[in-house]
């Protein structure tokens, strides 16, 4: 297993389901939980994270839309070696201290950095939606220890293209599609096309 020494942004799971618990895609109270990711989280060793589910590690995630497609990608060679060869429908991943600017929301920072990083973006965004909090608890050890804030993006053409090594495109695809090849999608995206 690699080793992941460097310190990722986190919250307590005592703090961040304060309002209560939830499992799926959190809708409501969106303000409120961005509030409390902005003021109540910490930084701390990814590696110390992996295995400990009091705290939970924020993900920041993009999914791009173009008109009633999607695009989706494959999970070839990461470092979660848990999710390889999966599909995730979003671009994301974890919030780190350099994603720390003066005046910017760190979310922000480090969605519109993952993003860049993950492919490569020539057509324009038209639109910014956050459609709500991710969190699954099951019996799979990377769902608990993460929460996932998604997003979707909007464009105006379908001019993307990985960019990532461990990466590979797959493309612009209907929601048909997703829903009839689920069991090839990470775990949030196969929660995630129910609220598209």
């Amino acid at each position: 297993m690699s080793s992941h020494r460097e310190k990722i942004l986190c919250i307590s799971s005592e703090k961040l389901f304060h309002l209560g618990k939830w499992n799926g895609l959190q809708t409501e109270n969106l303000d409120k939980y961005l509030k409390l990711l902005n003021e109540q989280s910490e930084f701390r060793v990814r590696d110390e994270l992996e295995d400990d589910d009091s705290y939970k590690q924020v993900i920041a995630q993009v999914i791009l839309r173009y008109k009633d497609k999607y695009f989706l990608h494959r999970q070839v060679n990461r470092s979660e070696d848990r999710l390889n060869s999966l599909c995730p429908l979003a671009l994301g991943g974890h919030t780190e201290e350099f994603d720390m600017k003066e005046g910017e929301d760190i979310l922000d920072v480090a969605l519109e950095r993952e993003l860049h990083e993950e492919v490569e973006l020539k057509s324009k965004i038209l639109k910014k939606k956050l459609l709500g909090l991710m969190y699954i608890e099951d019996e799979n050890p990377v769902n608990r220890v993460h929460v996932g804030l998604f997003y979707v993006y909007d464009l105006d053409g379908i001019d993307v293209h990985i960019r990532e090594e461990g990466l590979e495109d797959i493309g612009f695809v209907s929601l048909d599609y997703l829903k009839t090849n689920k069991e090839t999608l990470t775990f949030w995206s196969r929660v995630i096309i129910y609220h598209l």
